[in-house]
């Protein structure tokens, strides 16, 4: 009987040694990903704010300085989850969005929009609207759609 509690509490404890090592990676994914993206995003706390937003489905505020001392707010919440893989893909996918508009530093509506769907007017040029690189990823791809509907 001993040898049985002294196996369960083996299993348990490498069970949790697992999930522990697996939710470290998972931090430093993210933290990766926050450094990766934080100077386009307006910052280090947007960045990690638009990366929690995303994995759990939250709200984001997003505040971005402008050019003389003007402040760019805008927020939304995240229609659905996403593993970090597809929050890079995002993050990637909408700042070659921007990019391709000729923004570099963005206000953070132009943030917003070039995630979840959107107007963006570039500077001197005429408002264009854009799907999001987040609502392009929360689409049920062909397979999926056909499986769900039957």
């Amino acid at each position: 009987m001993k040898r049985v509690m002294t196996m369960a509490a083996a299993i348990v404890v490498g069970a949790l040694a697992v999930a522990m090592h697996a939710n470290a990676a998972v931090q430093s994914d993210e933290a990766r990903l926050a450094s990766q993206n934080s100077a386009w995003l307006g910052g280090r706390s947007n960045a990690d704010a638009v990366i929690n937003a995303l994995r759990t489905g939250n709200s984001v505020t997003l505040v971005t300085q402008g050019p003389n001392n003007t402040k760019s707010i805008a927020g939304f919440t995240a229609q659905t989850t996403l593993t970090t893989a597809e929050i890079g893909a995002a993050l990637s996918s909408a700042k070659s969005t921007l990019a391709r508009m000729g923004i570099r530093q963005p206000s953070a509506e132009q943030i917003q929009a070039a995630l979840i769907g959107g107007e963006i007017t570039p500077a001197g040029g005429k408002p264009k609207l854009v799907q999001g690189s987040v609502a392009l990823r929360a689409e049920p791809t062909p397979v999926a759609a056909v499986a769900s509907s039957k």
